[in-house]
């Protein structure tokens, strides 16, 4: 959607507003990891800023160029972005501006370890959040306030207030993720100050909204709207070509009544005539049901495959950063208390082994390799990871690998593909195979060869994701399916299917 708004940005000369949407697309990019793309987009949108001239416009660009040195520990780069933008709003008095930029030194000097200086910073951004009434703001800055008196001055009665204010600035609000961090950081300060009835019932909220918030994301991932509307779309398409087949059926076997009964000569004439109108019906009403299912089986894939993506998002992003902060506490709480008990050692094994299992999880779902490096690269390490002492993958082809086409199409053919390879694995006892892709005129050509066993291609077959069902993936695609196998003589599997870059 941003890249349409772009390109309309584009085609009427909208300049300003196409700074906006560079902007939006660097937060995307953000958000994904995605760090060379989201530092290209932040850029651009910077660069046209200085062409029109607009400071403001141009701070607002600097502010996620900023975010993005914090998130790289690039502290020069850093410091350039946070100073530029003091100077470019010191003079506006916009005091929601101004906030912003004390709020970056607060956040750069915690960063980087001048932790009393940040506190300078971070209350002169509290004047400046009150001024403006931004609640917003002001939860994020007593929240870091509160880290500030629980790391730097070890003051955990002080941090316990600013939590506290945090709360109250929205007293209906108890479920939300500032709430739940708030009654972490408030069962934390009670622990340290040795009230552990008051700790205990912070954590107990804490662990019921993590709850809630997690059994949330986790429907929210699985209710696929889009996929559910295509699936009955073509479920009632069938419905009704079905009932209306069977409706033109019943007229043209009351016409044939009607006509035995005045014509008697014709009978055997209009007897062929209907045996061949019902060929003809059978015939379409067989390729329309076959098309229907093949609808149906991609567009369960598509929901399966964006399910896959969502919840990968949601265990890498959410649950594994929840796990490691809580890792992160208990090594704070050692570290502050000098103790290392053997119940606190294992809580953090067992959040170690739950990150660990979470991660690989996430892995599972989406390859790492697939949405950072792209399909070449990850079907190139899928050989080798697949290759063993009794079963060797060679893998060739004449696309470079790092070259990368369009994210879905990339996620589409690298499923299809590692169902072709796991077949390979489980069914051919083969001892060689190979995997080439090459690109022929906007078209990917994947053959996929094994030395195995083979099987008559005249019998239908359906392991797990089933020939079938990649068949139908492909035809989906615009593309072609061949399979070419005999016993004993192994298979070659080739497919071709149109590019989308």
């Amino acid at each position: 959607m941003l890249f349409e708004t772009l390109k309309f940005t584009e085609k009427k000369q909208l300049k300003f507003e196409k700074v906006l949407v560079f902007n939006e697309i660097g937060k995307v990019y953000q958000l994904t990891l995605d760090k060379t793309k989201s530092y290209k987009y932040f850029k651009s949108a910077e660069n046209m800023a200085m062409e029109l001239g607009n400071d403001t416009l141009k701070a607002y660009c600097q502010q996620g160029l900023f975010v993005h040195s914090m998130a790289q520990n690039n502290e020069t780069s850093a410091r350039f972005y946070m100073k530029s933008i003091k100077d470019l709003y010191k003079n506006n008095g916009n005091s929601d501006q101004i906030y912003r930029s004390y709020s970056n030194y607060a956040s750069y000097n915690f960063k980087f370890g001048q932790g009393e200086l940040a506190k300078k910073y971070l209350d002169t951004a509290i004047y400046y959040a009150s001024k403006n009434r931004k609640i917003k703001y002001l939860k994020v800055c007593y929240a870091n306030l509160g880290y500030y008196y629980f790391t730097v001055e070890k003051n955990f009665k002080k941090g316990e207030e600013q939590y506290l204010k945090s709360l109250a600035l929205t007293p209906k609000d108890t479920i939300s993720q500032d709430a739940t961090d708030d009654y972490l950081n408030l069962s934390y300060a009670y622990e340290q100050m040795n009230d552990f009835k008051t700790a205990n019932k912070y954590m107990m909220k804490y662990i019921d909204n993590m709850v809630i918030i997690y059994q949330d994301k986790v429907n929210s991932n699985l209710r696929d709207a889009e996929t559910r509307y295509q699936i009955e779309k073509v479920e009632t398409e069938y419905k009704k070509r079905q009932q209306e087949l069977l409706e033109e059926q019943s007229k043209n076997q009351k016409i044939f009544l009607v006509i035995i009964a005045l014509i008697i000569i014709l009978s055997i004439l209009l007897y062929f005539f209907l045996q061949n109108m019902r060929l003809k019906e059978k015939n379409k009403f067989k390729d329309i049901e076959s098309r229907v299912q093949q609808n149906i089986i991609n567009a369960t894939i598509d929901g399966q495959e964006l399910e896959r993506k969502k919840i990968a998002s949601v265990l890498h992003d959410n649950i594994s950063a929840q796990l490691s902060s809580a890792g992160l506490h208990l090594s704070a709480f050692s570290a502050i208390t000098k103790t290392d008990s053997q119940e606190i050692a294992k809580t953090r094994a067992i959040l170690k082994e739950a990150h660990d299992k979470v991660r690989d999880l996430s892995h599972e779902l989406l390859p790492v390799l697939l949405a950072k490096f792209g399909l070449l690269y990850a079907l190139q390490d899928l050989c080798e990871k697949n290759s063993n002492s009794l079963l060797h993958f060679e893998y060739s082809g004449n696309v470079f690998t790092f070259k990368r086409f369009n994210e879905e199409f990339e996620m589409k053919v690298y499923f299809i593909v590692t169902e072709l390879l796991n077949n390979i694995l489980k069914h051919s006892e083969a001892t060689e195979a190979e995997l080439t892709i090459n690109e022929e005129k906007s078209q990917l050509k994947i053959t996929v060869k094994d030395n195995g066993k083979g099987f008559k291609t005249t019998k239908t077959t359906d392991e797990g994701f089933g020939l079938t069902q990649i068949r139908a993936r492909i035809q989906n695609m615009n593309g072609t399916f061949k399979v070419d196998s005999k016993p004993d003589h192994g298979t070659t599997v080739t497919l071709n299917i149109p590019v989308v870059e």
